[in-house]
Parts: structure tokens; C-alpha cells; sequence
């Protein structure tokens, strides 16, 4: 008997005959479905520690060269250090079991599947008739005659990449170049059955309703956006025909009807009535809304002009005179944007207030900016200089010289000054109780911290639990007792200011 046939007997019915050129990159059928029940036989979590197994596995059959005389059907899977899916040992004998039945029994399908999927053995000869074509969010690809297509995902782009050169003639230098390629590459998409099921049913999320193939749209055509859309989005700029001068205000829950919106020539007349009932009836609520609702008109028809700016302007000024921060910010915001365009109007004015808002709002980051912005021309108007100067004196503790630019604020400054003049006054008490002992008069104190009357800085400090120490006899301020007091007031006056200028 010759050693070849030998040979023959020793080996299992199943194993296949080595390639001639003795090239172990190209892998038995049966080797190909014994990865393919290994990966199938872990989860996600555990294909790591299953791809080193059989590495270790493979590479020594191939270093003994033993890849093509080793039945893999009948090969107990490498499980060393995993754990069973499922139902642990139960799950294990399993598996053994269905190893022995595809030694009886083997079927083509598993062979196919793991075929077209393992990138050196050529497709089968079933597959060369066929056009296959699937079709993803970002990419599709397509082949007739042979060449196999599939749909991948950007995380898969580099197994394509190797699909596609392994359809190409291999010359020498790329065959020295596969060798050095992981054995591996392209494992994570064998598998069983259940595998292939899971693959198809994430292709179908991507199919049309219809069941054509889906076209995605490229990023870079001009049209991306139907006409439709830009029409719908684009504000639509149409002339009221409402003949009403007064209406009350009510924010839009959906587009406006032009028969309730007021043209231009209709709100001129309702400002002239509004500043007059302004003067004699001072009834800031009525007078708000209708602003409100004059303001609303001018936008919805995008009326930009000399009216619009005067409008703001007015209704800014009104909101100052009644302590109505809120308002008037979103009155200054929109005279910023309107200024801006070059609208004629009075910018160096409320430039000025705009200074002084931000000192009521502690905003450094945008008085910084607003100062880098200043020209000289700018700086050296009134109102801005007298802003800078109200500035310079808070940023250095300077109640006096604050008290001083207070009383003399020009335009509606004082207005503004309002806001945050007690806070700094209580800056001031805090500093003066801590400096003059043992007490202080009170005719100092009404100088010292902008009060034009000794009533009303008794008053102030009343309201503020200081009058308990001031003697009524001397009326002068015990300052040395009253210095807690006023540390505490000062504290509790410096708190966080919103973004509308309220606390």
C-alpha cells in the first residue's frame, strides 16, 4: 500500500483536497462554516475571546500543515474561557451535538453564505447568473455577471475596499501582501442563519414604502431644498386693511390676517392719538399694550423706516419712566438692529443709556465690547461722557463723586440710574459705617448718598432696619453698631441681576 493512500484512509470523508500550490490563504468549505458556528455560537460581547481562539486554532493547523486534512465538521468549537450562550452547559452539548449531525449531513446554503462573505475562495458558480442589488441610506453598489454587490455602511467601508481588489486578477506582489492581512479579516459577518436573517431585516429598514430602491439625494446638489419649502419658510410681505386705531395686543399663534393689521398710514394716526392720551391720562398699562400692538403691525409687514425707529424710541422712553426695565430692553435690542441699517434716529442717545443699562446689569463682557466700539466723536457727547464718568466712579468706589453725577444726569439717565442707584448707596453706607466712628450725622449721610432731604434719607434707612441706630436727640448714625447691618444690606443688594434687567 502506498503512502498516499494511506493518506486517503486517515482522513475524513469530508475533508477536501489541498490547493496544488500549497497557498494556505485560501481556506476549505468546511473550515469556512466551522468559523461561521463559532461566531454564531457567542454573543456581540464575547466574539472577541472567539476570534483569538480560533486564531490560535487555525494558525497552528496551518503552521503543522494540517488546514486541509483536519475534519472541521466534526471539531469541537474553541470555547476556552467563554461562556456558553444561553443555557450554559446545555447550550454546550448542544452545539457538539449539531457538529456530529453536519458531519452526516452537510448543506450547500451554509457553504454559499460563508463563501461569499470569506475574501479569498472565488463565488460559487450559482452566483454568476445573478444581478443583486441592495440599496442603504448613504450608498449602493451593484454587479451583474458575477461580481457580487452589497450594501455596507461607513463602519464597513474597509471590508469593501478588500471585496472589491479580491474580484481583481492577483499578481505576485499582492499575494505576498495578503499573506501579511489578518486570517480574520471579514469574520464578523459569518454566520449562521440567524446571522444572515438579522442582515436582511436592517436592509429593509432602507427600503422604500413602495419597495423601489432608495435614491439617497447628494449633499452637494444646489436643489437640495425644494422651492416649496424656501417659498413656505420665506415671510410673506403684505399691506394691512385695518381702519381701527386703537387694538389691544395678542401674540400671533399662527400667520396674520392682513384685515387685522393696521398700514402705515392708519398707525401714524394712532401714534399722534397715543401721545396724547399719554399727557393727560399717564396710564402706562393702556399705553404698553397699544405700543405693543403698534410694534407687532410694523413687523409682521416688515415696515423699516424713520416711523419704526420713532416708535421704539417713544415707547423706550415711556417704559424708562416707569421703572419698566424689561420693555424697554427689547425696545433698545431692536433700535440696536434698526440703527444699524443707517435709520435715521437719536443712536447717540440711547448709546448712553445703553452704558448705563449695562452698569444696572453688571455685564462686563458687553461694556467691554461696547467700549472697544466708541469712537471719539462718540466719547465726546454729554450724555456718553457723563456714562463713562458714572462708570469710572463705581468701578472705583467712588460714592461721592457717583451721588454727584446722579442728581445731574441729562436726557432720562436718571431714569436708568434709578435702577441701581440703592444698591450703590448701600455700597456707600457699608464703607462709611466701617470709616467714621464712633457716628456720623445725618444731614452727612443725606449728602453723601444722593438725597435731597434729611426726611428722605431717614426713610431710606428705616426701611432698611438702620434707624434704630441713629440718636434722635443728636439724629446722628451710630455707625459702629449699624456696621452689620449695613454689610448684610449690601450683600443682599447685590444679587444676581436677569437679562432683562430685573431682579
Amino acid at each position: 500500500m502506498t503512502l498516499s493512500s494511506k493518506t486517503s484512509k486517515t482522513t475524513s470523508s469530508s475533508a477536501q483536497k489541498s490547493p496544488a500550490d500549497g497557498n494556505p490563504a485560501v481556506w476549505p468549505d468546511s473550515l469556512k462554516a466551522y468559523v461561521g458556528r463559532c461566531f454564531a455560537s457567542v454573543g456581540p460581547s464575547q466574539r472577541s475571546a472567539m476570534e483569538k481562539n480560533l486564531k490560535k486554532v487555525i494558525t497552528s493547523a496551518i503552521e503543522s500543515t494540517s488546514l486541509w486534512s483536519i475534519d472541521w465538521d466534526t471539531r469541537e468549537l474553541p470555547l476556552d474561557g467563554i461562556k456558553a450562550v444561553d443555557d450554559g452547559e446545555d447550550m454546550l452539548e448542544k452545539l457538539k451535538t449539531d457538529a456530529k449531525k453536519r458531519a452526516d449531513a452537510k448543506t450547500d446554503s451554509a457553504t454559499e453564505a460563508v463563501g461569499a462573505m470569506c475574501t479569498s475562495a472565488p463565488p460559487p458558480a450559482s452566483y454568476k447568473s445573478t444581478s443583486i442589488t441592495f440599496a442603504k441610506s448613504d450608498q449602493q453598489y451593484s454587479t451583474t455577471n458575477g461580481q457580487a454587490s452589497s450594501s455596507i455602511s461607513k463602519t464597513t467601508k474597509r471590508s469593501a475596499k478588500w471585496d472589491q481588489r479580491s474580484a481583481e486578477p492577483e499578481t505576485t506582489e499582492d499575494s505576498a501582501k495578503r499573506k501579511k492581512t489578518s486570517i480574520f479579516a471579514g469574520t464578523n459577518y459569518l454566520g449562521s442563519n440567524i446571522e444572515q436573517e438579522r442582515k436582511e431585516k436592517r436592509l429593509m429598514r432602507f427600503d422604500s414604502p413602495s419597495g423601489n430602491e432608495s435614491t439617497p439625494t447628494p449633499v452637494a446638489t444646489p436643489d437640495y431644498v425644494s422651492s416649496t419649502f424656501v417659498q413656505d419658510t420665506e415671510p410673506e410681505i403684505f399691506v394691512g386693511r385695518s381702519m381701527r386705531l386703537e387694538k389691544k395686543y395678542l401674540r400671533l399663534t399662527s400667520a396674520p390676517d392682513p384685515e387685522t393689521v393696521r398700514p402705515l398710514h392708519i398707525l401714524r394716526q394712532t401714534l399722534d392719538l397715543l401721545k396724547e392720551k399719554w399727557k393727560s391720562e399717564r396710564n402706562y398699562a393702556y399705553i404698553c399694550d397699544q405700543f405693543k400692538s403698534m410694534r407687532q403691525d410694523l413687523t409682521v409687514q416688515l415696515i423699516q423706516n424713520e416711523f419704526t425707529v420713532n416708535v421704539y424710541e417713544i415707547h423706550a422712553r415711556i417704559a424708562l419712566e416707569n421703572g419698566d426695565l424689561g420693555e424697554y430692553n427689547q425696545c433698545q435690542t431692536q433700535l440696536r438692529s434698526l440703527y444699524a441699517m443707517n435709520i435715521a434716529g437719536h443712536p447717540i442717545e440711547f448709546l448712553a443709556y445703553r452704558i448705563l443699562y449695562l452698569l444696572h446689569t453688571r455685564n462686563r463682557s458687553d461694556m467691554n465690547d461696547l467700549l472697544i466700539e466708541l469712537t471719539d466723536e462718540q466719547k465726546a457727547d454729554d450724555a456718553i461722557a457723563h456714562a463713562l464718568q458714572v462708570r469710572e466712579a463705581m468701578t472705583d468706589q467712588d460714592y461721592h463723586s457717583l451721588m454727584r453725577l446722579y442728581l445731574s444726569a441729562p436726557n432720562m439717565g436718571g431714569y436708568i440710574m434709578d435702577s441701581f442707584i440703592d444698591r450703590e448707596r448701600h455700597a456707600a453706607l457699608e464703607i462709611i459705617c466701617k470709616a467714621f466712628r464712633p457716628d456720623v450725622p445725618l444731614r452727612f449721610l443725606t449728602d453723601e448718598i444722593g438725597f435731597d432731604s434729611d426726611k428722605s434719607c431717614y426713610e431710606f434707612l428705616e426701611k432698611h432696619a438702620l434707624s434704630q441706630f441713629i440718636d434722635e436727640s443728636s439724629l446722628r448714625l451710630r455707625a459702629k453698631d449699624a456696621y452689620s447691618t449695613a454689610q448684610y444690606n449690601r450683600m443682599t443688594a447685590f444679587k444676581k441681576i436677569d437679562i432683562k434687567g430685573q431682579i
